[in-house]
Formats: structure tokens, sequence, C-alpha cells
């Protein structure tokens, strides 16, 4: 109950200074470009778009906002945006209070972001407004019936940039024909970090040359999946990656593990280089720590509507493993169906894949270059967004 308390705390104190925030750091004045995100996943898709308008439009200054605190609170010192901060409840009176004293160029709202008198706003002003790496389903309001007046919302937005082909049928099917196909911009960000020779001195000590099988963003529920893992040793090397960090759930892991281990926080090298596995108790690493992995697992598929980011292991060329639940992220379905991703239901599924992906030089090259491939060929959405942007405006 701590932690959701203290997130609610977060959620509603973080607003009270939104203004203030917004004041200090002269939003009011210059050439604005706002890009609105809900959280941490969001943000990642959002990043390669301000880093291309940063490079087309350098006079404009950047103006970030979060729904969650998960993501602000990580991100609250992003240098590349001029000013970073919690979005205000969509209330009439907050809209028309941030609408009115932002000097906003632009808006662009990153995949579900739709707050209605937001785009009410918007419109209003007449301010070009774009929704991108956006995905929609048949299921959403604005397809139902009585989606009549949420449906009117969309046409307020002057393009969508949409993550594939089923989104775009569905707005062609309400009257919506300003729709380009662009993919997920998160490639752009995982292909350009997997061609980076970041290395980190604390992994390569633990590893000590050996290779390694590495569980990123993992919950309780993965942990049932891969328990031979904590258990009995194997060829690799095992780094756990924990999607919370905080000491109860540290804790709570270690209770589960019978194998020689020890944790990011407390290495030595000189005590803990034949330890079996490390559990990187530590924030902001998961992606480097995928590029030492022979292969990966990929946490929160074995619950509804909760796996984590595919595609930063698969831009490394290496197989990735998840769990049953992934038929609403599209590149997690993608890498499904080309090969590069496998699911699994059960304890005994995940061994056997394992065991394959451990001895298995051919299938494991195979899947590798599976997922390489789709990362290459789907980058360079950023670029050709900003480039139609930029053609759009007056």
């Amino acid at each position: 109950m701590g932690f959701f308390s203290s997130k609610l705390s977060l959620f509603t104190e973080g607003r009270k200074s939104v203004f203030t925030q917004l004041k200090s750091k002269g939003v009011d004045q210059g050439k604005w470009v706002w890009f609105h995100v809900a959280s941490l996943g969001e943000f990642e898709q959002a990043l390669p778009l301000m880093v291309s308008h940063k490079k087309m439009f350098p006079k404009h200054k950047l103006l970030l906002t979060f729904f969650s605190p998960s993501g602000y609170e990580v991100k609250k010192d992003f240098e590349l945006a001029d000013c970073v901060c919690y979005l205000p409840w969509d209330t009439p009176k907050n809209t028309r209070r941030f609408l009115d004293f932002c000097n906003i160029e632009c808006a662009l709202l990153v995949k579900y972001e739709f707050w209605p008198n937001y785009l009410m706003g918007l419109s209003k002003r007449e301010i070009p407004t774009y929704s991108v790496s956006s995905i929609f389903r048949s299921n959403q309001v604005f397809f139902k019936n009585y989606g009549k007046d949420y449906r009117k919302l969309l046409f307020g937005i002057q393009h969508f940039f949409v993550q594939n082909e089923a989104s775009a049928t569905l707005l062609k099917s309400i009257g919506i024909d300003k729709v380009t196909i662009s993919g997920d911009t998160r490639m752009d960000r995982v292909y350009e970090i997997s061609q980076k020779e970041e290395r980190l001195s604390l992994i390569e000590q633990f590893l000590g040359g050996q290779s390694c099988f590495v569980a990123g963003s993992t919950w309780p529920e993965d942990y049932d999946l891969m328990e031979h893992l904590l258990k009995i040793p194997t060829d690799l090397k095992i780094i756990i990656v924990p999607h919370e960090t905080t000491k109860q759930s540290i804790e709570r892991l270690e209770k589960r593990i019978e194998i020689p281990y020890t944790k990011w926080s407390d290495f030595d090298e000189k005590r803990d280089q034949n330890k079996t596995l490390l559990i990187a108790d530590t924030i902001g690493q998961l992606t480097k720590i995928y590029r030492y992995a022979k292969f990966a697992y990929v946490g929160g598929g074995m619950k509804k509507n909760g796996l984590h980011n595919t595609l930063e292991p698969a831009s490394f060329g290496i197989p990735v493993i998840i769990g049953k639940f992934f038929n609403r992220y599209e590149e997690a379905v993608s890498l499904f169906k080309k090969g590069g991703i496998t699911s699994v239901n059960t304890s005994h599924e995940f061994k056997k894949i394992y065991d394959l992906l451990l001895h298995d030089a051919s299938l494991n090259q195979k899947m590798g270059d599976a997922n390489a491939e789709y990362v290459k060929n789907g980058k360079g959405a950023s670029q050709m967004i900003i480039e139609m942007i930029k053609s759009q405006m007056k």
C-alpha cells in the first residue's frame, strides 16, 4: 500500500507547482513545441522525435509534459527539453490556463494521449496537433456507436502517424484520411543505442569473460517461470534486472535464490566474480546490460497489458523470450511472427527454450538475425515525421 500511496502523492503534489514551473522557464516567451507523453515508455518514443526536431528547428524550445510520476520522476532533469513538468489535470479551467499561457507553435501527442479538453483547446486555438506512434483498436470508444463525441475530437488533429496498417484502416473507417503509417519511433532510439559501444565495467567484472542470460524488467510472476535458474547453476551467468528496485521487492527476490549471488549495490570484484547470479538493483542500466546477453527474457508478459520493451534486447541481435500475454504489443507480435521472439506459458516451456538457446548456435543466430533485421528496417520514422511536420508548417 505504501508504494501506491507514495505514487498517488507524487501524482497530486507534483501537479501543484506546474504553473510556477512554466512561468519560471518562460514558456510564454519565444517559440515552443509541446511533446506530451504518458510515462517512460512513451518518452522513449518521443525522444528520437525531440532530437530530430531540435536539429531541424534549433531556435524552437521544447516543452515536455508527463502524465505519470513513473516517467516524470525519472526524466524531470532531461537536458534536451527546456521545460519538463506534469500535465495539469484535464479540466476546462486547467487547459485554458495552460494553453493561454504557453506559447505553443505545435503539439505532438504520443501513442494513446487523447485528452478531451486539451484536444478541444488546441483545436480552438488552431495550434497544429499531431498524434505520433499511435495505435488504434476496434474496441476503443472512437469506433463504437456511442462514440460520436469522442470521434469529433480526433478530427482536430492535423495528422496521424500510426504504427500499423490496422490503425490507419480504423481511422479511415470514420472518415479520417490524414494518416501515415510511420511505424514505431522507438526503433530509431534502440537502433542508435545498439550502435554505441557503451560498456559497464561492473558487468564485465562480474562476467569475467563468460556469456550470460539477462532477464530484464522482471516481476514475481516471471520468477515463477525461471525458478530453476534461481536454484541450479547453468553454463551461463545470470543477470536479473527487476522492474521494481525497492528494498522489499529485492528482498523477496533474494529469498527465492538458492545459488551463489550478488547485487549491483554491494558488488565487490574479488569477492563476487565467481558468483553465478547478479541482481541489478539499480535504475537506468538495463539497455546497456542487454548488450552482454547471449539471449534475454523480457518481463511483464505473465500479466495482461504488462509486457515491457522487447525492442531494446532485439536491437542487439539476440533471441528474446517473453511470457504469454503480448498480443497488445505491435512490436512483440511482429517479432514473434518473424521468429525472433518466443513466448512461453509455463516453467517447463521456459526451461525447454532456455536449454535450446543455450546449446543450439544455429537457432540462436537465426532468432537474433530476425530481431536485428526488424529493428534496422524499422528505423527512420522520426526524421520522416519531423520533415512532414515541417512541410505543413506555415
